[in-house]
């Protein structure tokens, strides 16, 4: 599970100069096709020049290629990513349910006893709270917010949500996914907070650049609970940190990032639709799971969701 940067180390846890000579003798045309050859020459040092200059202003910038969005931070999604992931159809959720043969789907952790988190709405009121706490530069927050952003998208809507890759030097580098900086979100059933404290732009000295900072109680959120009291074996601070009602908890991807290695972001995307993909599977499995989770503090609304066959496989496998 990925950890909250360290600011004192952070990395796993990103000419020729052509010379002619002419005689008198020489005929004009002749001497006229030297001094072409010759400028020409010139032309395309100073091309390669140019592109090299180009490219060492780029990398100095942070601007690598090995990130689909031109080098690091969060771009806007495209219409068609997000149409993909948050429109999936209902038969595939029915269809996957929870399985996923080519990688183990973790079920999140229940706890009890504890007082419910709510969240105030924009209309004044309270709703249950769904809180993920996360960086662009994890490569387990990369997996899990396919699932996050698909289990949310039965409850609400989406706005402005951003692409990213987890970082190019950590472990499944430059894993493809969503960003929830700048991202809105409305539900008739819950108030959701997502958080991406840090970038996937390296901050020398420092880790990664710094994308938003944690409320009060956020922070009293993940200092109760994403500690082993709560979650076994679980290291404090672990990210991403998923806190679902104050009823059920996630630390880390519910799911490995390696299933995702080698698709692009499109490739993800469009495999949704189909619930035969490996990767759809595990991330369908994942929220499946998620959305039972939510129903359980929503009230089992909507029932078209909560009373879904995927959903009730994985309520009765969580015990619930």
């Amino acid at each position: 599970m990925a950890q909250q940067p360290n600011n004192k180390k952070q990395a796993s846890k990103d000419a020729n100069r052509p010379v002619a000579t002419t005689t008198k003798r020489t005929a004009p045309t002749k001497a006229k096709r030297r001094s072409t050859s010759s400028l020409l020459t010139w032309g395309a040092i100073a091309l390669v020049v140019v592109v090299v200059a180009v490219l060492v202003i780029v990398k100095i910038t942070g601007g690598s290629s090995s990130n689909a969005n031109g080098g690091g931070g969060s771009t806007p999604a495209p219409a068609s990513i997000v149409s993909a992931v948050t429109k999936i159809p209902a038969s595939v959720y029915d269809t996957v349910g929870i399985d996923s043969p080519s990688v183990a789907v973790t079920k999140p952790t229940e706890i009890k006893d504890q007082t419910a988190l709510t969240l105030a709405d924009p209309a004044g009121g309270t709703k249950p709270g769904v809180v993920y706490i996360g960086a662009e530069y994890c490569p387990y927050c990369a997996a899990q917010r396919w699932a996050v952003v698909a289990s949310l998208s039965r409850f609400g809507s989406f706005g402005d949500l951003q692409v990213t890759d987890s970082s190019s030097t950590d472990v499944f580098p430059n894993t493809p996914s969503l960003s929830f900086h700048k991202a809105t979100f409305s539900s008739p059933y819950l108030v959701f907070q997502g958080v991406e404290q840090y970038s996937n732009v390296p901050d020398p000295g420092k880790g990664y650049k710094k994308l938003q900072d944690l409320t009060k109680a956020q922070v009293a959120l993940i200092t109760k609970y994403d500690t082993a009291k709560y979650l076994p074996g679980a290291s404090p601070g672990s990210i991403p940190f998923l806190d679902m009602g104050n009823r059920f908890l996630v630390a880390g991807s519910s799911f490995s990032p390696s299933i995702l290695s080698g698709l692009s972001r499109s490739e993800i995307a469009s495999g949704l639709s189909d619930p035969t993909n490996p990767a759809t599977q595990a991330i369908i499995a994942t929220s499946n799971y998620l959305s039972a989770s939510i129903c359980a503090t929503t009230n089992q609304q909507p029932s078209s969701v909560c009373g879904s066959k995927g959903v009730t496989a994985a309520a009765k496998a969580m015990g619930l």
